[in-house]
């Protein structure tokens, strides 16, 4: 072979090995984790988002089911490809009534446990109208989101705390990205968090989603001492009546050295990761049922007096109602909130709940 050739060939080996390479930083780079701490008052809700996958880890109570829409929405969501209810309290799964009838879901993860309030069993019920696969978290498994990250469940475990506990079962997840990961602790408490270090898990994480919104019952010493994260998030509501975070929980964070960001002051929280480095911003919004972009008001969430209904004479949204009143409602409605949970209805569709002798409230206009 000629030298000549021989060098030239070389070159265009080189040049191909250099645009592999460069396609590849191309690639890392547009493939980065985000998780969202949704700000959504006294509760709790997450989004994980990670190469087109979309991950929701509860929803806040009733009244933030529609602040999390939007909120998905303006993330480019357009589908959830597991939804994870880390226990049956309301603050936790309520919102989820919204989210399931706004998104196509392709899971929902439950921890599992037997509770008895209409909201849950309306959760239940629809998950099963909208034939959503239904699975039951237990430590051990691991979550098939992506090569690239690793999900494990850590808790709860088998068998499972007291029944009657759901704080102490909540669904516990650490999410892995090389070198960054996450800990999501729901309102696990002490009891919890020694069980998972005595079942011999990795706890080291670079951002720990504080458990049970800061309380004294959580993120106790021996657990902090194995978790050491340089990021704390606590969602929580502002002014709340439990005393939420404890100065206990917060002094125990600055004592490791954690950074720590709370819902009730920061807003939204959302960390980026290329899996090596990350990034934190932070941003206070109010969110409308009909817009998909942030509102720059900080005042409270407000909702359209009418929603435009479709063209069609049946929808398959789920609409509520009461069984001591003969209207049925948008979740969103104001007359629908004001409606005991004890005393609601659920209906898949405005055919369903006219079957059943409803009519359409005169105030959100159902179709």
């Amino acid at each position: 072979m000629e030298k000549s050739n021989f060098k030239r060939i070389l070159q265009a080996t080189l040049l191909s090995v250099l645009i592999i390479a460069v396609s590849a930083a191309t690639v890392s780079a547009s493939e980065n984790l985000t998780v969202h701490f949704i700000d959504v008052g006294q509760g709790d809700s997450e989004l994980i988002q990670f190469n087109g996958k979309n991950v929701l880890i509860d929803a806040g109570d009733r009244d933030s089911g529609q602040t999390v829409v939007s909120y998905l929405r303006s993330h480019g969501v357009t589908s959830l490809d597991l939804v994870v209810a880390t226990h049956p309290h309301s603050d936790h799964i309520g919102g989820l009534l919204t989210v399931l009838n706004d998104f196509p879901v392709g899971q929902v993860l439950d921890s599992g446990q037997v509770h008895t309030t209409q909201t849950y069993e309306n959760f239940l019920t629809l998950v099963d109208q909208k034939n959503i696969p239904f699975a039951v978290a237990k430590r051990g498994q691991t979550i098939d989101l992506d090569p690239a990250i690793k999900i494990e469940v850590l808790s709860p475990p088998e068998p499972l705390f007291a029944v009657d506990d759901l704080n102490q079962n909540s669904i516990v997840l650490k999410v892995s990205c090389n070198k960054v990961s996450f800990l999501f602790m729901g309102d696990a408490n002490c009891e919890a968090e020694e069980n998972i270090i005595a079942a011999g898990y990795d706890l080291k994480s670079t951002v720990l989603k504080v458990g049970h919104h800061g309380s004294a019952s959580s993120t106790c010493t021996s657990f902090l001492d194995k978790v050491r994260p340089d990021v704390a998030v606590i969602e929580v509501g502002a002014e709340n009546g439990y005393g939420h975070p404890s100065e206990k929980t917060l002094s125990a964070l600055k004592d490791i050295g954690s950074k720590v960001y709370r819902t009730d002051l920061d807003g939204n929280v959302v960390v980026t990761t290329d899996c090596q480095t990350y990034s934190i911003s932070t941003s206070k919004q109010s969110w409308t049922t009909s817009a998909t972009a942030p509102q720059s008001t900080t005042s409270a969430v407000s909702w359209p007096a009418s929603p435009v209904a479709t063209a069609s004479t049946d929808s398959q949204e789920a609409f509520v109602g009461s069984v001591k009143s003969n209207k049925y409602h948008y979740p969103s409605c104001q007359w629908a909130k004001k409606i005991s949970p004890q005393n609601e209805i659920w209906f898949m569709g405005s055919a369903d709940a006219q079957a059943r002798g409803y009519v359409p409230c005169g105030v959100c206009h159902p179709p």
